[in-house]
């Protein structure tokens, strides 16, 4: 399918005198100057010289600060950085309002921000800033080097969060009296009113101009000398340390978005600015003498960091100006050099780079306790020597480029459509001009074009990608003969693409919208200012010369059509509206194109269809489609059995491994069911049949299965009732995904949903699409099985058999290696945080699980920690990289053999579903820090023969209890594991991995419990040797590493044991109460006595109670007898009871309606009983046919007693006939007897007359009684 309708862009410049005039950008190393005075003026304004006495020059770049005149200086309105021309630094000191630290070391000064700064998943409100090169968010451990991050005595002592730009021990240094160095700092922020959270969109009200002179101020302000600052009209706060600075922070965001790909949408809205000025070494002396001074100051270290964010993202800058010491005295360095080297730490803790903190783990920059760290400032990740950055609000993304030789390439965005036609910019290593750059993304190479020094920009053409899913993408910067940067890329499908062109339907005339084929009016909107960098930029195609926006409209019947091929309208009936740039557009520094959502063309070519096909066009269509869809292959026949519809809603709920929700028609996300009205949630099977076909069930608002054969033949009837169908195209697509009927979403959308938009909705025949389209049965249906792990390690079986098990480390959750089948599901199990008296609990929750089905990818799910759930509850990876479910566009993702989706209202990555392509399907729920865990095995899963045969090739006939006992193992493929084993037999569920059984009640007796412990649980230790561990040790951070890894653990068995109470206990609840909370639930009961947490108890018997109900209703076999046909007029009842066994249907008819057929049903051990169909008649019809009956009956009587009458006549006449044969009389004149014999011819009489009828109805015997003939005489008959 390709795009037809097309929106371009028309690329304008302005000509100034006949020439091309470029747009100025702003030099990032420009110097910023300003005056200060006590009226209003910008804090950028040009510089003004002092008097010379001063012993400040005209020039503000080239004065000098010397011994004699530091007593002299007004360094309010001295530019710091203007002695040396450290430029790349932001301004500081006196004169831009920052705050000195004149503390001694290992003093902090605590920052109390108006913001959130979110830093490596937690958000902090405060820092804490060290003059010894760091800021913290807590207070470190270390006295003195070495630095080791992250802390690895924790948590007996703090991991510290941190960012360090040169962690070391550092001084203040003196010359004489006078201190040289300092330590600055001052917070920026945007005025409320300019900081706007709805982009585009948002309800703040612009900005008042007002103008504010001297004599109006305030006196507090009038005596502080501190200058009013305004920026469009608007005063600005200014305070020391903390000012308001709109253009500091535009000045900063473009600097960042320079440097680092992905950063475009990025807004700078507050920023901490900490600078360390001339900062000694530890143990440095002091110098006394003045005349030192220009000697000293030249080998001090000077450096800044920034702080950037927009509470959402955080961006981390270095700067760095001076570095000529590396180490400490106490670190065993001389005179700044050698030694253990100091830390340079963006945080994680100490050393160079970044410092989680809680054990979350650390990122080391370059030269991190290296005695190289002076190459800082001869080096840079951004396009300024001495300047470094990263993102650090999630994970550490290293910003700029690199000098490595290999690595991982660094892009702009993690996934884009499948439609093709974007531009992705990407970084790694440090561009050239002389390199070749060529990009390999998928089965495509592509060339791309070097933006600067860090930046190169590709683009991939539109139809070059068929396929979804990850792939990997590869940087070449020799023309393509190595590749050696890499990243994954993801592709999206185009209905789950973000739609950059939204399609806007009128809400109030309902015919101006973009399915329907009649509209008068129609808009479009998109978002100008990402499409192109240049604002002159117009709209084409449909409409020429129109500015670009961001918004359209149109009336498609008046639209010209000349650009339009001769023959599009018998091809093209549906597809993608375009937007891009018409001229160059693959030049051009915006994203260049955009993509709507697939809509069908009615309301571009009704006319020219109407002129074409006539009146009927649309009918027409929809044979013309019937017709050509019956001569294809017959996919429901390989769809019906291998993927038959669950009979209930409960029972598609509950199968998470086979189906999955509907994109639009979804209980929890998207329910605009436009092509299933009338249905509470649809599903569709996560993976496709070989045909490429895909299965669809859809419900009613009371549970049950919806039939399309009970639809009626009305096309209002839609309005209300539309079931879910079979589809010839899976809407995800299929292997090799690259030709009809696989490609994603087109194929589907081509094959299945274009044919339901004109038989169905505009020529209201919806019973050609429902007769090709039939919806699938669930007679072949067989639910699966389903296990639950839940708060502190409480386990309900596949069969059904519960009990508790706290161990502490990995175990074997669930697994099958059968010839077909391997699959691994695998927990970590660790204590959840202290009690409420600060005690270890005695129990442990899941936080972590790891899976892999076949040769799938390994997905792996953590719960994360306290104070880093503020975003996102979990966190997830599959094959070692991070995922992201946080976007509509994210939702859903497939990766090999393995699909995982997060619902679409759930924005936390809380809930999730994963899919393997082999049918079992896994249930994540994060709550309080703990993973509930359901897994959903299908039928296949069950116990079966490992040898079907026996050694003669005949089929084994025994039973499965004759091979129960220790050869079970052997003989069979059997799923076992925690979640125990699958064969619908409770007494074998705690079966260890040698085969032995463990019995157990529930509630289970402190014995029992203790013997389920060592004798079942830890046999299914994940030990790395009888089971391969899947758990990558690099991501699992874990609340208390100490006492998972101590191997004198024992959980409580019985909380309720007095040995098992504590003082501590009492003062926050009874035991009585525990027994009212849970309702007599040993589960909740557990979790409340062990925790002291009446909410934690509450979470575990709901989750209880509520998987209970989800397992008796789902894994119920129920028993169909398929839906029955009717005809036209029909009505069924009940509604929906989905023809199960023991329902009877009634069939009735519409009130002007006679029914036919038999009026009953019973569904009876999946067989109707027997019976005629039933149909419907029309009341005036079936009056007219009676009358029409009679009619034709009693003429038929008449009919038939005239033929009995015409018959009898005729039989009388041929009988008289007959017996007139039987003389030889003529029929007419008069006859002669005449006497066989010669001898007596003269003596025969004559008649001159024939005998009359009545004497020939007398016989011949009458005559012979009359004449006296001799014997053996004879007469002939002779005619005159």
């Amino acid at each position: 399918m390709r795009m037809l309708i097309c929106l371009t862009l028309f690329v304008e410049l302005t000509l100034v005198d006949g020439q091309i005039q470029p747009m100025p950008i702003n030099d990032p190393l420009t110097q910023t100057r300003t005056d200060f005075q006590p009226s209003s003026f910008n804090i950028f304004d040009s510089f003004q010289a002092r008097p010379s006495g001063s012993g400040l020059n005209t020039d503000a770049q080239s004065f000098q600060i010397r011994g004699q005149n530091l007593k002299t200086i007004d360094w309010r309105n001295v530019d710091r950085r203007a002695e040396e021309g450290w430029w790349h630094l932001y301004p500081f000191g006196e004169r831009y309002y920052d705050v000195d630290i004149t503390w001694r070391p290992w003093r902090d000064l605590q920052i109390d921000l108006d913001f959130f700064l979110p830093f490596y998943g937690f958000r902090f409100n405060y820092t804490f800033v060290f003059p010894e090169g760091f800021v913290a968010f807590s207070y470190p451990q270390y006295i003195q080097p070495p630095y080791t991050m992250p802390n690895r005595r924790w948590p007996d002592e703090p991991d510290s969060s941190l960012i360090a730009a040169f962690m070391g021990e550092q001084s203040f240094i003196h010359v004489g009296e006078t201190r040289l160095s300092h330590v600055w700092y001052r917070v920026v922020s945007r005025p409320i009113n300019m900081i706007n959270p709805f982009g585009d969109f948002g309800f703040r009200q612009p900005v008042q101009q007002q103008q504010y002179l001297g004599p109006n101020l305030p006196p507090e302000l009038a005596n502080t000398q501190i200058p009013i600052r305004t920026y469009a009209g608007q005063q600005l706060k200014t305070a020391y340390g903390r000012i308001e600075d709109p253009e500091l922070l535009d000045r900063i965001t473009e600097d960042i978005q320079r440097s680092m790909v992905g950063a475009r949408g990025f807004k700078a809205d507050y920023a901490l600015i900490v600078t360390w000025e001339r900062m000694g070494y530890g143990g440095a002396p002091k110098i006394t003498e003045l005349n030192m001074y220009e000697t000293v100051k030249k080998w001090q270290n000077t450096y800044q960091m920034v702080l950037a964010t927009d509470e959402i993202r955080t961006y981390v800058m270095f700067n760095y100006a001076n570095v000529n010491w590396t180490s400490s005295t106490q670190a065993g360095a001389l005179f700044g050099r050698g030694g253990k080297q100091s830390a340079m730490v963006i945080h994680r803790f100490v050393e160079v780079g970044f410092n989680g903190g809680n054990g979350t783990g650390w990122y080391a920059l370059p030269w991190s306790a290296d005695g190289n760290s002076y190459k800082l400032v001869q080096y840079g990740s951004a396009q300024v020597a001495g300047r470094w950055l990263a993102r650090v609000d999630e994970d550490i993304e290293y910003g700029g480029c690199s000098n490595d030789s290999i690595g991982v390439l660094q892009l702009d965005k993690p996934q884009a459509t499948m439609l093709g036609g974007f531009t992705l910019n990407v970084t790694g290593p440090c561009f050239r001009p002389t390199d070749v750059l060529k990009l390999q993304i998928d089965e495509s190479t592509l060339d791309c074009e070097r933006l600067d020094m860090v930046m190169a920009r590709c683009v991939v053409p539109v139809n070059s990608i068929f396929k979804t899913g990850q792939v990997i993408i590869r940087l070449s910067v020799d023309g393509g003969k190595n590749y050696p940067w890499w990243n994954k890329f993801y592709i999206l499908m185009p209905s789950l693409a973000r739609r950059q062109v939204n399609l806007i339907n009128d809400p109030v005339v309902l015919n101006n919208n973009w399915r329907s084929f009649n509209p008068d009016n129609l808009t479009l909107t998109w978002p100008a200012a990402n499409i192109t960098v240049n604002p002159n930029a117009q709209v084409g195609s449909i409409a020429r010369n129109s500015p670009n926006r961001g918004v359209f409209s149109f009336n498609p019947r008046t639209m010209s059509k000349t650009d339009m091929k001769p023959d599009a309208w018998r091809k093209y009936t549906g597809g993608l509206l375009q937007i891009r740039v018409s001229q160059d557009w693959m030049k051009d520094r915006g994203d260049g194109i955009y993509w709507s959502d697939l809509i069908p063309f009615g309301w571009y070519f009704h006319d020219v269809w109407q002129y074409q096909m006539g009146k009927n066009w649309a009918t027409d269509m929809c044979i013309d489609w019937f017709q050509y869809d019956g001569r294809r292959e017959n996919f429901y026949m390989f769809l019906e059995n291998a993927q038959p519809c669950p009979c209930t809603l409960d029972q598609a709920l509950l199968d998470v491994g086979r189906y999955v929700a509907l994109m639009d028609c979804d209980i929890n996300g998207d329910h605009r069911c436009y092509y299933t009205q009338g249905a509470q949630h649809c599903v569709v099977s996560v993976r496709s049949v070989w045909t490429g076909a895909g299965q669809v069930c859809c419900y009613d608002w009371q549970g049950w299965l919806m039939f399309s054969q009970d639809y009626e033949f009305n096309d209002q009837y839609l309005r209300f009732y539309s079931a879910g169908v079979p589809y010839r195209a899976h809407p995800y697509g299929a292997f090799p995904y690259k030709r009809p009927p696989y490609v994603p979403s087109l194929s589907n959308f081509y094959n299945d949903l274009l044919p339901y938009e004109y038989c169905c909705k505009w020529a209201g025949h919806c019973e050609f699409y429902f007769w090709r389209r039939i919806t699938s049965g669930c007679q072949d249906y067989r639910p699966p099985a389903v296990g639950y792990i839940y708060g502190e390690g409480h386990i309900i079986t596949y069969d059904g058999t519960r009990y508790t098990f706290n161990g502490k480390g990995y175990y074997v959750l669930t697994t099958l290696k059968s010839k077909n089948n391997h699959m691994m599901v695998q927990v970590r199990m660790e204590h959840p945080p202290k009690t409420l008296w600060n005690s270890e609990v005695p129990a442990t929750v899941v936080t972590g699980l790891a899976a892999q089905d076949n040769d799938s990818a390994v997905v792996q799910i953590y719960a994360r920690k306290e104070f880093r759930r503020w975003r996102y509850k979990t966190d997830v990876y599959v094959d070692g990289t991070r995922v992201f479910f946080d976007t509509p566009w994210q939702k859903l993702q497939t990766f090999k053999g393995v699909t995982i989706r997060s619902r679409p209202r759930n924005m936390n990555m809380s809930e999730l579903e994963v899919m393997f392509d082999t049918g079992m399907g896994m249930l994540v729920q994060e709550a309080r820090g703990t993973l509930n865990v359901i897994v959903s095995v299908p039928p296949e899963y069950n116990e079966t023969y490992a040898y079907r045969t026996d050694t003669f090739g005949y089929p084994r006939t025994e039973p499965a209890t004759g091979l129960f006992g220790t050869g079970k193992c052997a003989n069979f493929y059997r799923t076992m594991g925690l979640f125990g084993t699958f064969n619908n037999d409770k007494r074998d569920d705690l079966t260890t991995p040698d085969c032995n059984v463990v019995n157990t009640n529930y509630p289970p007796s402190e014995i029992e419990a203790r013997n389920v412990y060592y004798e079942f649980g830890e046999r299914w230790r994940a030990d790395g040797i009888r089971h391969p561990l899947l758990f990558q040790t690099k991501f699992q951070p874990i609340y208390n590493p100490l006492t998972f890894a101590s191997m004198n653990y024992q959980p409580i068995f019985d909380p309720w044991r007095n040995q098992n109470t504590s003082f501590w206990e009492s003062l926050i609840f009874t035991r009585e109460e525990v027994r009212v909370t849970c309702q007599g639930s040993p589960s909740c009961e557990f979790d409340y006595l062990t925790t002291g947490r009446r909410e934690i108890g509450i979470d575990t018997l709901m989750n209880e109670r509520k998987f209970e109900d989800q397992k008796r209703l789902g894994e119920k076999i129920l028993i169909s007898c398929g839906p029955l046909t009717k005809n036209y007029g029909v009505l069924k009842y009940p509604p929906g009871n989905n023809y199960l066994d023991g329902v009877t249907v009634t069939f009735t008819c519409q009130p002007d309606y006679f029914l036919h057929g038999d009026q009953q049903r019973h569904c009876i051990n999946g067989t109707w009983s027997p019976g005629w169909w039933p149909w419907c008649r029309w009341r005036d019809e079936e009056h007219a046919l009676k009358w029409f009956t009679g009619i034709i009956v009693s003429l038929l009587i008449v009919a038939v007693l005239v033929a009995i009458f015409c018959y009898c006549n005729s039989m009388k006449k041929e009988k008289l006939k007959r017996r007139g044969r039987q003389y030889a009389i003529g029929s007419f004149g008069p006859r002669t007897m005449k006497p066989a014999d010669p001898s007596l011819q003269k003596t025969a009489p004559t008649q001159p007359y024939p005998p009359s009828e009545l004497d020939a109805a007398k016989g011949v015997g009458g005559l012979n009684g009359r004449m006296n003939l001799p014997t053996g005489a004879r007469f002939s008959e002779t005619t005159a």
